[in-house]
Protein backbone atom coordinates (compact mmCIF):
# COMPACT_ATOMS: atom_id res chain seq x y z
CA UNK A 1 0.00 0.00 0.00
CA UNK A 2 3.03 2.49 1.09
CA UNK A 3 5.57 1.18 -1.54
CA UNK A 4 5.16 3.75 -3.77
CA UNK A 5 5.48 6.66 -1.22
CA UNK A 6 8.14 4.50 0.62
CA UNK A 7 10.46 4.68 -2.41
CA UNK A 8 9.98 8.39 -3.23
CA UNK A 9 10.95 9.13 0.48
CA UNK A 10 14.20 6.93 -0.13
CA UNK A 11 15.12 8.51 -3.37
CA UNK A 12 14.43 11.96 -1.43
CA UNK A 13 16.44 11.45 1.74
CA UNK A 14 18.83 10.25 -0.78
CA UNK A 15 18.78 13.78 -2.69
CA UNK A 16 19.07 15.22 0.86
CA UNK A 17 22.42 13.33 1.60
CA UNK A 18 23.69 14.82 -1.65
CA UNK A 19 23.15 18.06 -0.63
CA UNK A 20 24.56 18.42 2.56
CA UNK A 21 27.93 16.46 1.07
CA UNK A 22 27.60 19.31 -1.94
CA UNK A 23 27.64 22.14 0.70
CA UNK A 24 30.24 20.92 2.64
CA UNK A 25 32.18 20.30 -1.19
CA UNK A 26 31.14 23.87 -1.92
CA UNK A 27 32.44 25.37 1.32
CA UNK A 28 35.79 23.99 1.44
CA UNK A 29 35.86 25.07 -2.47
CA UNK A 30 35.22 28.14 -1.48
CA UNK A 31 38.20 27.97 0.75
CA UNK A 32 40.65 26.50 -1.78
CA UNK A 33 39.74 29.43 -4.23
CA UNK A 34 40.46 32.33 -1.63
CA UNK A 35 44.17 30.75 -1.29
CA UNK A 36 44.45 29.93 -4.80
CA UNK A 37 43.82 33.84 -5.37
CA UNK A 38 45.74 34.98 -2.95
CA UNK A 39 48.58 32.96 -4.71
CA UNK A 40 47.82 34.10 -7.82
CA UNK A 41 47.84 37.86 -6.48
CA UNK A 42 51.32 37.27 -5.05
CA UNK A 43 52.47 35.49 -8.46
CA UNK A 44 51.07 38.61 -10.27
CA UNK A 45 53.47 41.28 -7.73
CA UNK A 46 56.36 38.86 -8.95
CA UNK A 47 56.37 39.19 -12.25
CA UNK A 48 54.98 42.98 -12.14
CA UNK A 49 58.50 43.36 -10.21
CA UNK A 50 60.23 41.45 -13.13
CA UNK A 51 59.07 42.98 -15.85
CA UNK A 52 57.05 46.39 -15.88
CA UNK A 53 54.86 45.51 -18.56
CA UNK A 54 52.72 43.41 -16.69
CA UNK A 55 49.52 43.33 -18.73
CA UNK A 56 51.22 42.20 -22.21
CA UNK A 57 53.13 39.24 -20.05
CA UNK A 58 50.21 37.93 -18.11
CA UNK A 59 48.42 37.77 -21.85
CA UNK A 60 51.38 36.12 -23.53
CA UNK A 61 51.77 32.57 -24.26
CA UNK A 62 54.90 30.84 -22.83
CA UNK A 63 56.29 30.31 -26.52
CA UNK A 64 55.33 33.76 -27.02
CA UNK A 65 56.95 35.34 -24.23
CA UNK A 66 60.37 33.36 -24.66
CA UNK A 67 60.54 34.48 -27.87
CA UNK A 68 59.95 38.05 -26.89
CA UNK A 69 62.99 37.48 -24.52
CA UNK A 70 65.26 36.03 -27.24
CA UNK A 71 63.98 37.97 -30.15
CA UNK A 72 66.15 35.63 -33.08
CA UNK A 73 69.03 35.01 -30.32
CA UNK A 74 69.96 31.37 -30.19
CA UNK A 75 72.10 31.87 -27.00
CA UNK A 76 70.63 31.05 -23.57
CA UNK A 77 68.74 32.70 -21.15
CA UNK A 78 70.25 34.91 -18.41
CA UNK A 79 69.49 34.66 -15.15
CA UNK A 80 67.62 37.73 -15.23
CA UNK A 81 65.37 36.79 -18.15
CA UNK A 82 65.00 33.40 -16.37
CA UNK A 83 63.56 35.04 -13.46
CA UNK A 84 61.09 36.67 -15.98
CA UNK A 85 60.05 33.07 -16.85
CA UNK A 86 59.85 31.60 -13.70
CA UNK A 87 57.56 34.65 -13.05
CA UNK A 88 55.04 33.77 -15.93
CA UNK A 89 55.39 30.39 -15.29
CA UNK A 90 53.77 30.59 -11.58
CA UNK A 91 51.60 32.91 -12.49
CA UNK A 92 49.92 30.63 -15.13
CA UNK A 93 50.16 28.25 -12.26
CA UNK A 94 48.42 30.10 -9.98
CA UNK A 95 45.89 31.08 -12.71
CA UNK A 96 44.80 27.95 -14.15
CA UNK A 97 44.13 26.67 -10.68
CA UNK A 98 42.01 29.54 -9.53
CA UNK A 99 40.20 28.59 -12.86
CA UNK A 100 39.92 24.97 -12.32
CA UNK A 101 38.57 25.94 -9.22
CA UNK A 102 35.67 27.94 -10.56
CA UNK A 103 34.89 25.63 -12.72
CA UNK A 104 34.29 23.47 -9.82
CA UNK A 105 32.55 25.32 -7.49
CA UNK A 106 30.31 26.38 -10.86
CA UNK A 107 29.53 22.23 -11.09
CA UNK A 108 29.11 21.86 -7.25
CA UNK A 109 26.39 25.05 -7.58
CA UNK A 110 24.67 23.53 -10.53
CA UNK A 111 24.17 19.93 -8.55
CA UNK A 112 23.15 21.91 -5.63
CA UNK A 113 20.60 23.55 -7.66
CA UNK A 114 18.76 20.26 -8.91
CA UNK A 115 18.58 18.91 -4.78
CA UNK A 116 17.19 22.78 -3.45
CA UNK A 117 13.92 22.14 -2.73
CA UNK A 118 14.25 18.13 -1.40
CA UNK A 119 13.04 19.18 1.84
CA UNK A 120 9.84 20.40 0.26
CA UNK A 121 9.63 17.30 -1.96
CA UNK A 122 10.19 15.05 1.21
CA UNK A 123 7.85 17.15 3.59
CA UNK A 124 5.11 17.04 1.28
CA UNK A 125 5.18 12.98 0.83
CA UNK A 126 5.45 12.38 4.52
CA UNK A 127 2.60 14.82 5.70
CA UNK A 128 0.31 12.32 3.19
CA UNK A 129 1.85 9.20 4.82
CA UNK A 130 1.25 10.94 7.90
CA UNK A 131 -1.74 11.32 8.11
CA UNK A 132 -2.88 7.91 6.55
CA UNK A 133 -0.64 5.66 8.92
CA UNK A 134 -2.09 8.16 12.04
CA UNK A 135 -5.71 6.83 11.45
CA UNK A 136 -4.14 2.98 11.70
CA UNK A 137 -1.47 2.79 14.23
CA UNK A 138 -2.16 3.09 17.42
CA UNK A 139 1.85 3.29 18.36
CA UNK A 140 2.18 6.32 16.19
CA UNK A 141 -0.56 8.41 17.91
CA UNK A 142 0.85 8.07 21.28
CA UNK A 143 4.07 9.03 20.06
CA UNK A 144 2.48 12.28 18.50
CA UNK A 145 0.84 12.96 22.18
CA UNK A 146 4.62 12.35 23.80
CA UNK A 147 6.06 14.69 21.36
CA UNK A 148 4.03 17.34 22.09
CA UNK A 149 3.54 17.06 26.05
CA UNK A 150 7.96 17.00 25.89
CA UNK A 151 8.02 19.77 23.38
CA UNK A 152 5.46 21.97 26.12
CA UNK A 153 8.09 20.87 28.76
CA UNK A 154 10.99 22.37 27.11
CA UNK A 155 9.40 25.28 25.93
CA UNK A 156 8.49 26.01 29.61
CA UNK A 157 11.86 25.35 30.89
CA UNK A 158 13.89 27.69 28.10
CA UNK A 159 11.12 30.32 29.73
CA UNK A 160 12.16 29.68 33.26
CA UNK A 161 15.81 29.71 32.31
CA UNK A 162 15.67 32.92 30.59
CA UNK A 163 13.31 34.60 33.56
CA UNK A 164 16.14 33.06 36.21
CA UNK A 165 18.81 34.15 34.09
CA UNK A 166 17.80 37.87 33.76
CA UNK A 167 17.56 37.20 37.43
CA UNK A 168 21.09 36.49 38.26
CA UNK A 169 22.22 38.98 35.84
CA UNK A 170 20.54 41.99 38.07
CA UNK A 171 21.70 40.49 41.16
CA UNK A 172 25.08 40.23 39.58
CA UNK A 173 24.80 44.04 38.94
CA UNK A 174 23.75 44.87 42.63
CA UNK A 175 26.91 42.27 43.55
CA UNK A 176 29.45 44.60 41.61
CA UNK A 177 27.80 48.05 43.04
CA UNK A 178 27.81 46.75 46.53
CA UNK A 179 31.50 45.45 46.10
CA UNK A 180 31.76 48.85 44.88
CA UNK A 181 30.05 51.03 47.66
CA UNK A 182 32.53 48.37 50.04
CA UNK A 183 35.64 49.51 48.56
CA UNK A 184 34.69 53.15 48.86
CA UNK A 185 33.16 52.87 52.14
CA UNK A 186 36.50 51.32 53.20
CA UNK A 187 38.28 54.42 51.90
CA UNK A 188 35.93 56.37 53.71
CA UNK A 189 37.29 55.17 56.59
CA UNK A 190 40.34 55.76 56.14
CA UNK A 191 40.00 59.88 56.00
CA UNK A 192 38.86 59.72 52.22
CA UNK A 193 36.75 62.82 52.77
CA UNK A 194 33.27 64.17 51.14
CA UNK A 195 33.98 62.51 47.85
CA UNK A 196 34.53 58.80 49.04
CA UNK A 197 31.35 59.56 50.90
CA UNK A 198 29.39 60.77 47.90
CA UNK A 199 30.84 57.41 45.69
CA UNK A 200 29.58 55.14 48.19
CA UNK A 201 25.95 56.70 48.71
CA UNK A 202 26.14 56.75 44.86
CA UNK A 203 26.55 53.50 44.65
CA UNK A 204 24.55 52.38 47.14
CA UNK A 205 21.82 53.92 45.02
CA UNK A 206 22.96 51.85 42.15
CA UNK A 207 22.73 48.63 43.75
CA UNK A 208 19.21 49.52 45.11
CA UNK A 209 18.11 50.09 41.66
CA UNK A 210 19.92 46.97 40.58
CA UNK A 211 17.87 44.76 43.68
CA UNK A 212 14.31 46.33 42.80
CA UNK A 213 15.05 45.35 39.21
CA UNK A 214 15.98 41.59 40.42
CA UNK A 215 12.51 42.20 42.91
CA UNK A 216 10.13 42.20 39.51
CA UNK A 217 12.53 39.47 37.57
CA UNK A 218 12.33 37.34 40.48
CA UNK A 219 8.14 37.33 40.64
CA UNK A 220 8.85 36.63 36.97
CA UNK A 221 10.73 33.98 37.52
CA UNK A 222 8.62 32.37 40.35
CA UNK A 223 5.79 32.01 37.86
CA UNK A 224 7.84 30.16 35.44
CA UNK A 225 9.12 28.10 38.11
CA UNK A 226 5.61 27.03 39.10
CA UNK A 227 4.80 26.47 35.08
CA UNK A 228 7.47 24.10 35.50
CA UNK A 229 5.97 22.13 38.64
CA UNK A 230 2.75 22.09 36.54
CA UNK A 231 4.23 20.59 33.78
CA UNK A 232 6.51 18.11 35.31
CA UNK A 233 6.90 15.77 38.01
CA UNK A 234 9.82 16.69 39.75
CA UNK A 235 10.86 18.78 42.28
CA UNK A 236 12.86 21.76 42.45
CA UNK A 237 13.73 22.72 45.53
CA UNK A 238 12.92 26.70 45.82
CA UNK A 239 10.61 27.24 48.81
CA UNK A 240 13.17 29.24 50.88
CA UNK A 241 14.23 30.97 47.52
CA UNK A 242 10.75 32.03 47.09
CA UNK A 243 10.63 33.62 50.26
CA UNK A 244 13.67 35.82 49.51
CA UNK A 245 11.48 38.64 47.94
CA UNK A 246 9.26 38.06 50.98
CA UNK A 247 11.95 40.03 53.43
CA UNK A 248 14.58 41.21 51.51
CA UNK A 249 12.91 44.12 49.86
CA UNK A 250 10.66 44.71 52.87
CA UNK A 251 12.38 47.79 54.41
CA UNK A 252 15.13 45.23 55.45
CA UNK A 253 17.68 47.03 53.00
CA UNK A 254 16.80 50.46 54.22
CA UNK A 255 17.65 49.30 57.67
CA UNK A 256 21.21 47.91 56.71
CA UNK A 257 22.26 50.40 55.10
CA UNK A 258 21.35 53.23 57.90
CA UNK A 259 23.23 50.58 59.77
CA UNK A 260 26.27 51.10 57.24
CA UNK A 261 26.27 47.17 57.29
CA UNK A 262 27.41 46.84 53.60
CA UNK A 263 28.84 43.89 53.97
CA UNK A 264 26.25 41.93 55.34
CA UNK A 265 24.09 43.29 52.13
CA UNK A 266 26.54 41.81 49.98
CA UNK A 267 26.99 38.45 51.90
CA UNK A 268 22.97 38.24 51.24
CA UNK A 269 23.01 39.50 47.86
CA UNK A 270 25.82 36.50 46.75
CA UNK A 271 23.78 33.87 48.91
CA UNK A 272 20.89 34.67 46.60
CA UNK A 273 22.57 34.90 43.50
CA UNK A 274 24.24 31.23 44.32
CA UNK A 275 20.90 29.78 45.15
CA UNK A 276 20.03 31.61 41.87
CA UNK A 277 22.65 30.01 39.97
CA UNK A 278 22.08 26.41 41.83
CA UNK A 279 18.57 26.06 40.23
CA UNK A 280 19.92 27.34 36.96
CA UNK A 281 22.26 24.38 37.04
CA UNK A 282 18.98 22.17 37.60
CA UNK A 283 16.73 23.41 35.05
CA UNK A 284 19.49 23.33 32.69
CA UNK A 285 20.43 19.60 33.27
CA UNK A 286 16.26 19.19 33.18
CA UNK A 287 15.94 20.75 29.73
CA UNK A 288 19.16 18.92 28.43
CA UNK A 289 16.94 15.31 29.92
CA UNK A 290 13.76 16.69 28.21
CA UNK A 291 15.50 17.68 24.68
CA UNK A 292 17.10 14.33 24.84
CA UNK A 293 13.52 12.57 25.12
CA UNK A 294 12.28 14.56 22.75
CA UNK A 295 15.04 14.07 19.94
CA UNK A 296 14.46 10.10 20.77
CA UNK A 297 10.55 10.83 20.26
CA UNK A 298 10.88 12.70 17.38
CA UNK A 299 13.43 9.59 16.02
CA UNK A 300 11.00 7.13 16.91
CA UNK A 301 8.03 8.94 15.03
CA UNK A 302 9.45 9.83 11.83
CA UNK A 303 11.30 5.77 11.24
CA UNK A 304 7.67 4.64 12.37
CA UNK A 305 6.39 6.71 9.44
CA UNK A 306 9.45 5.90 7.10
CA UNK A 307 9.37 2.61 7.63
CA UNK A 308 5.49 1.70 7.76
CA UNK A 309 4.62 -0.74 4.95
Amino acid sequence: MYEDMNERLAELKEKGRKKEKWEKRHQQLQKELAALERAREEASRRLAAEEKDVKQLTSLSLSNLLHTILGKKTEKLDQEQREVVEAKLKYDEANQAVQHTEQQIAAVKKQLAEVKFWKLDYDQVFEAKERQVLQENEELRTLAEEQAALSVQNKELEEALRAGRTVAHDLDSAVDKLLSAKNWGTYDMLGGGMLSTHMKHGRLDEAMDCLYRAQNSLRHFEKELRDVGEQMPVHIEISGFLKFSDYFFDGFIMDWIVQGKINDMLHQVEGKRSEVNRILSDLAALQRKVGTALDSSRRRYIQTIEQYI
